[in-house]
């Protein structure tokens, strides 16, 4: 994945330092590249930030294959159901239609007694009146029972249709794959903004350095021109002193130009040292 023209992101890590340079020669100086994975080391804050991105975009993506998972099973319940609704209202049946010719039996043998002269016309118009109540009864619970066989077949034919148009399972895998390439993307551009910081903050700090340097030299040469006017300034004065003063000046100029030795040697900065320092600064 490239940052910018000169940068080059990696997600991962690499052995010893985290930032690497490409090429030679002027492609050195504007060429980088970043291992993502040594950014913040010892589990920093952006190693958190990912797993806890990692743990949300699992989480939702779950809890759509979850959700998608509990749907489909209610509704597979929900046909089970009906299905035993149909065998209990099929058993039921059974029973409804042997009550049915029950009454058809009875009023069958009333027929018969009221023939044979067994029963009172009174009675018989009494017992026929209940028997055909009741048989009116036993009908309608029977198409009560039928019609609603018929509407829980309707509804678990019209549920798998359905089912089978919106296919939900499949649909909430895809979108829990969307859901987990979204996240794989949201954490590529984290460790996409860390890096890009990371490499400001190594530019910025080697421009510090360059700059102290360039001070440091500056103060060096300074120091050193301020020596050279006091060694000329010493020189022109030498010139009009007698001789018997000279040895002694000669001893003052020495320590001197030792003292300055000195200062150079404790600062382990001399003028060349210095110069290679800022062309190696610059590269």
């Amino acid at each position: 994945m490239k940052v910018d023209q000169n940068i080059t992101l990696f997600v991962g890590g690499q052995p010893g330092s985290s930032l690497a340079t490409e090429g030679t020669g002027k492609n050195q100086e504007n060429r980088k590249t970043v291992f993502a994975g040594d950014l913040n080391q010892q589990g920093g804050p952006i190693q958190d930030r990912i797993e806890q991105k990692k743990k949300e975009a699992q989480k939702q993506a779950m809890k759509v294959v979850g959700d998608a998972f509990a749907g489909d099973r209610a509704i597979d319940q929900d046909i089970a159901d009906r299905g035993q609704n149909i065998k209990d209202l099929k058993e039921d049946r059974v029973r409804l239609l042997e009550e049915k010719e029950n009454v058809e039996i009875r009023k069958a043998d009333l027929e018969k007694g009221y023939e044979a002269g067994e029963i009172s016309g009174e009675d018989y118009l009494a017992e026929k009146k209940n028997l055909e109540q009741e048989e009116k009864v036993r009908v309608q619970e029977l198409d009560g029972n039928e019609a609603q066989v018929m509407q829980e077949n309707a509804t678990i034919r019209s549920t798998r249709i359905e089912r089978l148009k919106y296919h939900a399972m499949s649909d909430a895998q895809e979108q829990a794959e969307d859901i987990l390439d979204a996240a794989r993307d949201e954490i590529v551009g984290m460790v996409f903004e860390e890096g890009k910081d990371h490499v400001d903050e190594e530019a910025e700090e080697r421009e510090e350095q360059v700059e102290e340097i360039k001070e440091e030299k500056e103060k060096q040469e300074e120091f050193i021109e301020d020596q050279k006017e006091r060694r000329e300034e010493e020189e022109e004065l030498l010139e009009n002193v007698p001789m018997e003063e000279m040895l002694s000046l000669d001893k003052i100029q020495s320590n001197v130009q030792q003292e300055v030795q000195n200062i150079l040697d404790k600062m382990k900065l001399i003028a060349e040292d210095i110069k290679g320092a800022v062309v190696d600064a610059n590269r």
